[in-house]
């Protein structure tokens, strides 16, 4: 046992003397927000030379108040890089939240490393009277109007301008000039109210000043270089086989690609090392030996939930009736226009386990419909056959080589239902065939993991009724939190939805400036008057801070 303790002990020197130095800086399209806004972030994960760090490919955000976190996310990484969107929910209460992005390796360190990129937000809740526990400060008109912050000095070498007043409604051109070295940046053009943000000094200059030039960990743990490790912890009874190991299957509904493999560890965890599954979706996970009567499995969060020192107050002022009301129209407003259908989506990390195999696909509404997928298999699929194996239904696939040669048939492949592994083919026997819209084919060699197969079958129902069937307790069926899309919004305006009054313009999270080059940049003015506000902050490719802003009028 001493000498088990010792090798821990020894192990996890090892994994503080090797951690990566990875810090967050995070940028959001603006500052102040209400109940139900969306939350435009882009991230920046830096080492502790200010270059974009390549170790992590996910990253945890978390919006927190007083009374605790009110929403988390997850964002991909690619090459230190990310971006993603969430809503804070319309029950948020008012007052000051601190948005905090960190990694598992930070989740791991001593102390709060996230805590020096981490940014602070104000959220007015214009439909509920609730506020953060000791959060608010009311203050009259005339003190109100003396909180205006002093604007932030610029730093690096990009210039900003566009037209100093723009006529209403009509397409307008912001010109960037770069006249440093090659930066990535966030860029955002949206509404400056009189909404007072919480006093938030934070820019990437001063960001850079915190970086550290080591870090020790607490406990040890997996750098997500690929993907997320989605944890799960076996409970109750294992049958564990003669190698006293468990095997499990993680599968994404709806999604064939996004399939892995893992099996338990010593702490009766079982990890499963993604590639970064996208979106909110539905997963099943099947441990083979888990007892189907006592046995369960129990996935962990990977966020913090982290408890903060006090916050800035935010000050509550009679003056702000009349922007919180415009506010409000315009949060209304934005559901019809619509505007996340306009958005782009941008370059992110996906599951190439299919990628390169092209399937042979049986629409079987171009066939004669049979009420059972046995019919359909003696009648429609010549490459697939139905055996029993030792009592238990087993279906085989021919097969062909990278020429095209067939081969006998193999037991050694995936069988999928909507993307979903079934180990046990009873559920798909039982099922209404006539629900049963497609039948994909691939027949050719797959490696998922370290685990080669032979092919891989996937049914395919009419409205994904897979997570609808009866497992047995050793698999789960649960919603999971993906990470979230990296989108941005060009400024584009749909028409005929009514009145166009948006608070966001345009928004780019993820916008490359080379090194002494000129950009320009297109959005359409709204259809009402106010002052705008263009923000730009972002890191250069040898580690420099880049943050300017300006100033225009819509009238």
């Amino acid at each position: 046992m001493k000498k088990i303790s010792t090798l821990l002990l020894a192990l996890a020197g090892m994994l503080a003397q090797a951690a990566p130095v990875e810090r967050i800086y995070v940028s959001t399209d603006r500052e102040v927000y209400l109940a139900g806004d969306a939350v435009w972030c882009s991230l920046s994960c830096l080492d502790g030379k200010g270059r974009f760090s390549d170790e992590s490919a996910v990253s945890y955000v978390e919006l927190v108040s007083q009374d605790g976190t009110a929403c988390t996310a997850k964002i991909g990484l690619l090459g230190g890089r990310g971006a993603g969107s969430f809503r804070i929910p319309v029950t948020a209460p008012t007052g000051t939240y601190r948005l905090i992005a960190y990694t598992a390796v930070n989740a791991a360190e001593e102390g709060t490393p996230w805590l020096a990129g981490s940014r602070l937000l104000t959220i007015f809740n214009s439909t509920s009277r609730a506020r953060v526990a000791d959060g608010v400060e009311i203050v009259p008109e005339e003190r109100y109007e003396e909180l205006r912050r002093t604007p932030l000095p610029a730093e690096g070498a990009l210039d900003i301008s566009t037209r100093i007043r723009v006529p209403k409604g009509t397409p307008a051109v912001l010109n960037l000039h770069n006249g440093g070295e090659t930066a990535s940046i966030s860029l955002s053009v949206f509404h400056e109210d009189d909404l007072l943000p919480a006093d938030n000094p934070q820019t990437p200059g001063r960001f850079l000043g915190t970086l550290p030039a080591s870090a020790s960990l607490k406990r040890p743990v997996s750098v997500e270089r690929d993907g997320e490790v989605v944890t799960a912890r076996l409970r109750g009874t294992v049958r564990k086989g003669e190698d006293d190991v468990s095997f499990a299957t993680l599968s994404v509904a709806g999604s064939p690609s996004d399939l892995y493999f893992g099996r338990s560890e010593e702490d009766d965890r079982i990890r499963f090392f993604t590639s970064n599954i996208y979106g909110d979706r539905e997963i099943v996970c099947e441990v083979t030996q888990l007892d189907r009567h006592e046995g369960y499995i129990d996935f962990e969060s990977p966020f913090l939930y982290p408890e903060l020192s006090p916050l800035p107050k935010l000050r509550l002022s009679p003056s702000q009736r009349s922007d919180l009301t415009a506010r409000k129209a315009a949060l209304r407003a934005e559901k019809a226009l619509r505007i996340d259908t306009l958005t782009t989506f941008m370059a992110h990390r996906e599951d190439l386990l299919l990628a390169s195999v092209t399937p042979k696909r049986y629409h079987l509404d171009d066939y004669t419909r049979f009420p059972s997928f046995r019919e359909i298999l003696v009648e429609i699929i010549p490459e697939l056959r139905l055996r029993n194996e030792k009592g238990n239904p087993t279906l085989l696939l021919t097969y062909s080589d990278a020429l095209g040669q067939n081969f006998d048939l193999t037991a050694n492949i995936i069988v999928m239902m909507d993307g979903v592994v079934l180990s046990d083919l009873s559920p798909l026997l039982d099922f209404d065939a006539m629900l049963i819209e497609d039948i994909d084919i691939y027949d050719e060699a797959i490696l998922c993991g370290k685990t080669p197969f032979l092919g891989l079958v996937n049914v395919i129902t009419k409205k994904n009724y897979v997570t609808a069937l009866h497992f047995p307790a050793n698999v789960r069926v649960l919603d999971f939190q993906g990470v979230a899309y990296p989108v941005a919004y060009g400024g584009a305006v749909p028409k005929g939805e009514g009145q166009d009054l948006r608070q966001l313009l345009y928004w780019h999270p993820l916008l490359q400036v080379d090194a002494a080059s000129d950009y320009r940049i297109e959005f359409t003015a709204p259809g009402y008057a106010g002052r705008f506000k263009v923000v730009a902050e972002g890191f250069t490719e040898d580690g420099k801070p880049v943050y300017q802003t300006f100033t225009f009028e819509v009238e």
